[in-house]
């Protein structure tokens, strides 16, 4: 998808190789970098990735230090060598200007190298869609010197990404922070609509929400957004008495969301309290009563009262699933089939 780090002609894919990937070349040097202020006495232990198709790159440009250096890597393998380089010389602070696709991209291709020495990240704002900024609580106008005080003054929060695999195999998960599948998909691509109408962030989250209720609630959207996508969840290592594990089976389901975020834009809570962990929101298909059970689940209702409607909750540290028809993570459409999602180690992102 554009907007992300990823090869925009090939398929998202859990194993990051393949030819397409090296059949363009890094930026190195790029022309959108402003160079502003003082140059940091420790300059040599930070770097910048930046995702120069970015809304907020193209738009604004980037305030940067001098002395830090600012890469933007074209492709994946491009990526695991520009991360490759930081690690051998040293960087202690990775600055992601992007996307939540672009963090996702970076955390994604760093975790096979970092391991008990990873770096503190920090994340500006500058895509589409930036929910886990918004988790965070860092502005859009925040700065690359602004983070840097901030990592100087050992100001982070830590949170778990979710950690993506297929069984059996032994390559690196891929790591994101929200998991969708069901008519999350088709939402998606409606919000994709909205940015080339020019909405973004909050606005193209209330236009995507709207758009899907109508389809849902009305059958604007054909059968398939009212009948659900076959999706099969179990939870292992969680109590089968425990709240919530009427969600684990196979059947038609019209949504289900999986982060480990705090906050949601608009202040949605789809998982209902605020709280830490991975946690999951499963609804059978159809949803009896929609608007009105849309709107309570959005808004933290009930478990008790949501379970009678089949919209059901739980918290686990793994989910084995069965997709039918695909999932979404952090904007990234990916193939269905068998996947394994498991709470990762915390990440420590610097919080100005």
């Amino acid at each position: 998808m554009d907007g992300t780090i990823y090869d925009s002609s090939s398929l998202a894919r859990l194993a990051f190789d393949g030819s397409a990937d090296e059949l363009r070349p890094p930026v190195s040097a790029p022309d959108f970098v402003r160079r502003v202020g003082r140059a940091p006495v420790d300059a040599s232990r930070v770097a910048v990735i930046c995702n120069p198709r970015s809304h907020g790159v193209k738009t604004n440009g980037l305030d940067v230090p001098p002395g830090v250096d600012v890469l933007s890597p074209r492709t994946r393998s491009d990526l695991r060598r520009t991360l490759t380089e930081f690690k051998e010389r040293g960087v202690e602070l990775i600055v992601v200007a992007g996307g939540d696709g672009t963090v996702r991209d970076v955390l994604t291709c760093g975790g096979p190298l970092w391991k008990k020495t990873a770096p503190a990240i920090a994340v500006l704002p500058k895509g589409k869609t930036n929910a886990l900024a918004f988790d965070l609580g860092i502005d859009a106008e925040t700065s690359v010197a602004e983070v840097i005080e901030g990592w100087h003054a050992d100001r982070f929060t830590m949170r778990p990404a979710i950690e993506i695999s297929r069984p059996g195999e032994a390559g690196a998960p891929v790591r994101g922070f929200l998991f969708g599948a069901g008519i999350f998909v088709s939402a998606t691509d409606l919000a994709q609509t909205t940015h080339r109408f020019g909405a973004f962030n909050n606005l193209a989250v209330a236009l995507s929400m709207l758009g899907s209720i109508a389809n849902v609630a009305f059958g604007f959207g054909g059968s398939g957004w009212r009948e659900g996508k076959r999706i099969s969840i179990a939870a292992p290592g969680v109590a089968t008495t425990e709240e919530g594990m009427d969600v684990v089976g196979t059947r038609n389901r019209l949504i289900m969301l999986v982060s480990t975020m705090h906050r949601l834009p608009l202040g949605v809570r789809p998982f209902g309290r605020e709280r830490g962990g991975m946690k999951l929101l499963a609804t059978e298909a159809p949803v009896p009563n929609f608007i009105l059970n849309f709107w309570r689940t959005i808004r933290g209702g009930d478990d008790a009262k949501l379970a009678r409607a089949g919209i059901l909750r739980l918290d686990a540290g793994q989910f084995d699933i069965d997709v039918e028809d695909g999932f979404v993570l952090d904007g990234e459409v990916f193939p269905g089939g068998q996947y394994t999602l498991r709470e990762g180690a915390p990440i420590a992102f610097v919080t100005p």
